[in-house]
């Protein structure tokens, strides 16, 4: 399976050539003006080891440092250790303490850790797996997949179109979307990966399609256990092998006898995808006793496929995706484009972006907690390139000249609007998850926060969304009213309110059913919640 770039093909499209070496250098720019990678305080922070990627990581220095991936030994720590952050855990019933990400993204660290870990010595740093040099490598890793990924993405868009479009097409991925945000100022969320894996695996999909060989085949399996270890949601993208050059419901029969008859290719798919999840399975069950393993449950991480935030996820000023990557509302609209110009992936892609939206307007955080725009679609970017060259493609062919140059200049502008976004996010003129209508206009496109910035946002409750329960609390209100009623009263104010906000009372109501509790208990339970956030309680 050859996924490293070929440099005479690279050297026979200058353009793309270009293109490609534009954003690498840009990414590595970014990189170094902010050297993120640097341990700042080991009390406070270390570089980019923070919030999720402190879970995605922690497997490697466990096991190869400290010697037990079960963490057994934060209850005897070798001499000087402090788990100041360095490790996060759920304490289990029986005791255990369990990772509760999967270990998908410390496969796509390991070959930078062990870089980083037989080069700490030379540099003067500390073998613990968090001097500044894992972390250097960690950045260089993540760029190391993002490019990779980019010149995947060039063999993919190469197949259907000529250099022009796919080089623009580039660009506009790779600095008009918050791929940028995170292949640079978090470089280590597993999104930079998962752009490169996801395209390495439709451009191995269709080979597959055109000859199957039991090597391919073996492969195209492990991907996708790599794929969905990384990030399980990802395991959608089994539509892309499934419904490649389906084009109706009997070519979709056909397809069906097709995986019957060669039923030794599907066991040999699933035989990669158990081998790739295999180290998982084992450490599930000798943490948890159970090979397969919910490790978001105790965190009431949860799907409510029920009650979706669609309009939410892609509309919202809180995070709506084509509201901070307008970009990609084009992608998305194009993919009507591909069934004349790319029938064979017409379906499989309409099929996943379908899918990829409602499931994850379907997480309990359809915001998916803080960052830079709806971060959770990033991952497909170089499966919606296609549509999106395809609406480029469709500008320049057309009869009517104005579109010729409009759309590309329009494509120019939506990239600037983007950098200047992702300006103001390192700047904290866009919060990472308070943003509403108000706060967004009064921030658009400036340079300098507005002076009432901080009174304007709207933060969500995480405790009741876990309960599929929205409620966001206005920064500008202080609730003197409400604290000065005192708790009797004030709760009867709020249970009122409750009620009479029809969404917020039907919230309430699913919680009752989906709990086994009475209307009048979720009622009281929710106005409790409210009303110490509150008054600050």
């Amino acid at each position: 399976m050859r996924f490293l770039p070929r440099f005479r093909l690279f050297r026979s499209h200058p353009l793309i050539s270009l293109s490609i070496l534009f954003i690498v250098l840009f990414y590595l720019g970014i990189d170094m003006a902010f050297h993120n990678w640097t341990r700042i305080d080991p009390e406070e922070g270390r570089g980019v080891i923070q919030w999720d990627i402190i879970s995605y990581y922690s497997y490697l220095p466990a096991t190869f440092i400290y010697g037990d991936p079960t963490l057994g030994f934060l209850d005897h720590p070798p001499e000087g250790f402090k788990n100041d952050s360095k490790f996060w855990y759920i304490k289990l019933e029986n005791g255990n303490r369990l990772i509760a990400t999967s270990m998908g993204m410390s496969f796509m660290y390991a070959p930078f850790f062990f870089m980083a870990h037989g080069l700490a010595p030379w540099f003067g740093e500390v073998r613990d797996g968090y001097d500044s040099i894992y972390q250097l490598f960690l950045v260089l890793g993540s760029l190391f997949w993002v490019i990779l990924g980019f010149f995947q993405l060039k063999k993919l868009l190469l197949r259907f179109f000529n250099e022009g479009i796919t080089a623009i097409t580039l660009l506009a991925v790779g600095l008009g979307t918050n791929l940028f945000y995170y292949a640079t100022h978090e470089a280590p969320m597993a999104h930079g990966s998962s752009f490169f894996l996801l395209i390495l695996y439709l451009n191995q999909v269709i080979r597959w399609h055109e000859k199957q060989t039991v090597l391919r085949t073996l492969c195209i399996g492990a991907l996708l256990g790599l794929i969905s270890l990384v990030r399980p949601t990802n395991i959608l993208i089994l539509v892309l092998l499934l419904f490649y050059n389906v084009k109706t419901i009997a070519d979709l029969g056909q397809r069906v006898l097709f995986f019957l008859k060669k039923y030794h290719l599907v066991v040999i798919m699933l035989a990669g995808f158990i081998l790739v999840w295999t180290p998982q399975f084992l450490y599930w069950k000798v943490v948890t006793g159970h090979f397969i393993f919910n490790s978001y449950g105790p965190f009431g991480g949860r799907f409510f496929f029920d009650y979706p935030h669609i309009l939410e996820s892609l509309f919202s000023y809180k995070k709506g995706w084509f509201v901070y990557v307008p970009v990609m509302f084009f992608a998305v609209a194009g993919i009507g484009l591909l069934r004349k110009r790319i029938h064979a992936l017409f379906i499989p892609v309409l099929v996943l972006a379908l899918l990829m939206i409602y499931v994850q307007s379907s997480w309990w955080s359809w915001w998916f907690g803080g960052g830079f725009g709806l971060r959770a679609y990033i991952d497909i970017f170089g499966i919606l390139a296609l549509p999106l060259a395809a609406t480029l493609a469709f500008a320049l062919e057309h009869r009517r000249k104005w579109l010729h140059y409009s759309y590309p200049i329009l494509v120019v502008l939506l990239i600037l609007f983007h950098q200047v976004n992702t300006w103001q996010y390192m700047k904290n003129i866009i919060h990472h998850n308070g943003m509403n209508k108000e706060a967004y206009w009064n921030s658009f496109m400036k340079f300098k926060r507005p002076h009432d910035y901080w009174v304007s946002l709207t933060l969500p409750d995480y405790s009741l969304a876990r309960k599929c329960i929205y409620v966001y609390y206005h920064t500008g209100e202080e609730h003197t009213d409400l604290k000065e009623m005192g708790p009797d009263t004030g709760m009867k104010t709020l249970l009122g309110e409750i009620e009479s906000d029809r969404k917020l009372y039907r919230e309430v109501r699913r919680y009752a059913e989906r709990a086994g509790i009475s209307l009048e208990d979720a009622m009281q339970e929710v106005a409790e919640r409210m009303y110490d956030r509150m008054t600050n309680k």
